[in-house]
């Protein structure tokens, strides 16, 4: 099941999985840039086969401390969740995560968006219609937020990834957060099947 807010207690069977001390029952997606929360979505329908999965729609227009406040907001009072995000998600993923003590991944993840986004700056348009602008100094406030990895997280790549370099990527991480890189892909990632059967034997999910 798929959610925009997170499951009510009194309208959904909560499923509680547990990994050593650690119980997974609810997973937040975080959402690329210019894209959106949609519970519809395949990578949204499939992790939602082993936790009711919830999101919100953040602007990443806003500065990177506000969009972190949007996500921070819904994970209040829900302390056994999986933060998961792609792209621009998986930035943030990583920083709730770090920063908030909950196990997250980050898929094909944005390590330096004040590097990434410099080619959105200006006027755009979503891929739902929203047409935006991105501001000079909303990009250059991520220059004194670096990637975190001080948290409890995995690093998963498409090394096909065209919009990203993974190996660049593969180079930043190194040995300080485990990181799983498939052969082949793109940015929007191909390898959902595969992740599911990591996070599975990783939460004891499913």
């Amino acid at each position: 099941m798929a959610t925009e807010k997170p499951p009510a207690e009194k309208n959904h069977r909560r499923q509680q999985h547990h990994t050593g001390a650690r119980r997974i029952d609810r997973i937040l997606y975080c959402h690329g840039f210019a894209s959106n929360f949609d519970p519809a979505k395949d990578k949204v329908q499939m992790l939602a086969t082993f936790a009711p999965v919830y999101g919100v729609t953040v602007d990443y227009t806003l500065h990177p401390r506000e969009v972190f406040a949007t996500y921070a907001r819904a994970l209040q009072d829900q302390p056994n969740t999986l933060v998961i995000g792609t792209s621009m998600g998986g930035f943030f993923a990583a920083w709730l995560g770090s920063e908030l003590g909950l196990p997250f991944i980050a898929i094909n993840p944005a390590l330096s968006p004040g590097i990434s986004l410099r080619k959105h700056i200006g006027k755009g348009t979503t891929y739902f219609g929203t047409e935006f602008v991105l501001k000079r100094e909303v990009v250059d406030a991520y220059a004194d937020l670096p990637f975190r990895m001080d948290g409890e997280g995995e690093i998963i790549l498409d090394l096909g990834d065209e919009v990203i370099d993974a190996l660049a990527t593969l180079t930043e991480i190194g040995s300080r957060l485990p990181v799983t890189a498939f052969e082949g892909g793109s940015h929007r990632f191909d390898h959902m099947q595969e992740l599911l059967e990591i996070t599975r034997k990783r939460f004891g999910l499913g």
